[in-house]
């Protein structure tokens, strides 16, 4: 929807008479185009390597997952869309500040995306219920691209849903660290934790089922199997700061959270800005939940930037 605004934009501005001259074909869905960019023998490998490794994480974590206090409500969760809404709050880095944080990434080795993780991870450690007798460990479920993966690629004006997952980085409650080197260190480990799931083609194999597993969350949720928050980075989106007589003054991004008994946090960037968008479902998780993450995060986000 962002490259549609753009679009819209460039048209206003009059910059492009021939966007318009064509139509567009049927959006493709993403179990289509995945099917259509993997062998049957490759599809198999990769649903086999997926399923060997939700085994693994299955034997190896047994720790509770940590859970971001819920509000106490008076009506069944399976009914959240009659009583619900959707709550959402932004963390920003200026200019100066996201290129700060841009060139500490790079000293540091790591992606903007896995510097912002490690941060709203440590914020989130500081929100959830945990106890010495009883530790837990956080889980962040990571949303991608699948356009770029597929043969060919999807281009960005399809207006399909070409969006998977990952398997949920994990690390124990009280890994968490306090220091802005730890912070760094903690980068590096969900940049690594990525890099492992996109070789072993966990992106693919999961878009293929993605439907079926959305399917089963439509009933009651789980919170054993639920993660601690989900985190999506949009990258740097395709818009200018001018459009003919147009300025462009913010991008503000939103989703709809209804039906989710979990944070979201989303990551952009639009023209040298960092846009860090937190959701939530109210009066589920309250607002002010959402604040207290969002204040810890840029606190963290800042820390890391500044020692």
């Amino acid at each position: 929807m962002s490259t549609v605004a753009h679009e819209l934009l460039i048209a206003l501005a009059g910059d492009d008479d021939d966007m318009f001259a064509n139509s567009l074909n049927w959006p493709i869905t993403m179990e289509t185009a995945i099917q259509g960019s993997l062998s049957m023998v490759n599809r198999v490998i990769k649903l086999g390597r997926l399923m060997l490794g939700f085994m693994y994480l299955r034997t190896t974590n047994r720790q509770p997952i940590a859970r971001i206090p819920i509000a106490n409500v008076d009506f069944p969760l399976t009914d959240m869309v009659e009583h619900c809404h959707t709550e959402i709050c932004y963390g920003i880095l200026n200019k100066e500040e996201t290129q700060k944080l841009v060139e500490k990434c790079r000293r540091e080795g790591v992606t903007v995306t896995s510097a912002v993780s490690s941060a709203i991870l440590c914020a989130a450690s500081r929100l959830v219920e945990s106890e010495e007798s009883r530790p837990t460990a956080l889980h962040c479920a990571i949303g991608v691209d699948v356009r770029r993966r597929c043969v060919p690629p999807i281009p960005n004006h399809d207006l399909s849903c070409l969006a998977s997952v990952m398997m949920s980085f994990i690390t124990p409650t009280s890994d968490i660290p306090t220091t802005s080197e730890g912070m760094w260190q903690l980068a590096r480990a969900f940049k690594q934790h990525m890099k492992t799931c996109i070789d072993a083609g966990q992106i693919l194999a999961i878009g293929m089922i993605l439907g079926k597993i959305l399917q089963k969350s439509l009933g009651p949720p789980n919170f054993a199997e639920l993660p601690t928050c989900g985190v999506s980075s949009w990258g740097v989106l395709s818009f200018r700061e001018q459009y003919e007589r147009w300025k462009l003054v913010s991008m503000t991004p939103f989703m709809n959270m209804i039906r989710e008994v979990m944070s979201f946090i989303t990551i952009q960037t639009v023209n040298g800005v960092l846009t860090i968008m937190y959701m939530g479902t109210d009066p589920v998780i309250p607002l002010s939940v959402l604040e207290r993450l969002r204040d810890d995060t840029m606190q963290c986000l800042h820390q890391m930037i500044e020692d």
